[in-house]
């Protein structure tokens, strides 16, 4: 147990140094029939596209702002444009904020059964025996301690150790247009406030059946051990505000290079996606019907705002116009 704390207690207290990402935009590849499926979805979808928006009821007006947690260079010029809206505003809320990811860490000890299978079961027993055999290869490979590891819940492995360029891992992640908006506004002595607790972001995953989360990883260490470029997909739609583009993706760019099949892959994406995404915006709903503050920027991760669950759409559900705003 102890060898197993300081594994993860590591994974928590750092993001390893991952390169920028330098990989593929998938969207650039596409054959015509999955080019034509995408325009489809997203000409379905709810708030598609868009990175800022302005919701407004009676006297209370809310600044959606769409992040991406990890850093880029891009990220300074879209910060030069959001600073007056910020120092403009009563307050700003996040997902969780700095302050509170770094409490979560130091009182890491408290909150370890979070990260724990139930039951006293390991990985072995969870994955199937090819994912478990390609996630020993993915060890070796790494230098991975599996001992070190053998406890955890799937969706612990896949966020703070299945790495890559273009993936940022763990949480509170530095340098991402969240940490830079938190910063600013501490500056500018502006009230900020949080939409959840870390231990809620970490149910979220947990709500994913076992079987499932495993099903996952075991995807995750596939794709890095094929021969698949980085998929800067998420990064370069993000920049194009339609970051929902790589959501819809990502089953399509899985099945080029993992042994499963379409229709599970989809639902794997559906599943994984109601509760990072759908579960949570739906629990925001309160707080943010009860911000504080006549003028609030709301800045979270930008794929919780397209879709019928996503908070555009469920603030409109609740007498809310939404007008998209310059980013």
């Amino acid at each position: 147990m102890k060898r197993f704390l300081l594994g993860l207690a590591i994974a928590l207290q750092s993001t390893a140094a991952i390169a920028a990402c330098k990989g593929v935009d998938y969207r650039d590849h596409l054959p015509a029939s999955v080019a034509t499926r995408l325009e489809q979805q997203m000409a379905k979808t709810p708030f598609a596209v868009g990175n800022h928006w302005v919701a407004r009821k009676g006297e209370k007006t809310l600044h959606i702002v769409g992040t991406m947690h990890s850093g880029d260079r891009r990220m300074a010029e879209v910060m030069r444009n959001l600073r007056p809206t910020i120092a403009a505003a009563d307050a700003v809320y996040f997902e969780v904020t700095a302050r509170e990811v770094t409490a979560f860490r130091e009182d890491f000890i408290k909150n370890r059964a979070a990260f724990l299978l139930p039951n006293q079961a390991t990985l072995k027993q969870v994955m199937s025996k090819t994912g478990w055999e390609q996630f020993r290869d993915f060890a070796s490979v790494t230098g991975l301690n599996l001992k070190a590891v053998e406890r955890l819940q799937p969706w612990a492995i896949s966020t703070f150790l299945v790495q890559n360029g273009c993936r940022p891992t763990g949480i509170g992640v530095r340098r991402g247009l969240d940490d830079r908006i938190e910063k600013f506004a501490i500056r500018k002595k502006i009230p900020i406030g949080a939409l959840e607790s870390v231990e809620t972001s970490l149910q979220a995953m947990a709500r994913i059946p076992v079987r499932d989360q495993a099903k996952i990883l075991e995807n995750d260490i596939a794709l890095l051990m094929s021969d698949r470029p980085d998929d800067a997909t998420a990064t370069e739609a993000y920049f194009d505000e339609s970051v929902w583009q790589a959501f819809l993706l990502l089953p399509w760019i899985t099945q080029q290079y993992v042994d499963r099949s379409p229709r599970e892959l989809q639902r794997l994406n559906t599943v994984f996606n109601e509760s990072l995404l759908g579960w949570r915006n739906r629990k925001w709903m309160r707080p943010l019907l009860n911000v504080q503050g006549d003028t609030v920027v709301v800045a979270v991760g930008s794929a919780h705002l397209p879709g019928k669950s996503g908070i555009l759409n469920l603030l409109k559900q609740n007498g809310y116009t939404l007008e998209r705003a310059a980013f």
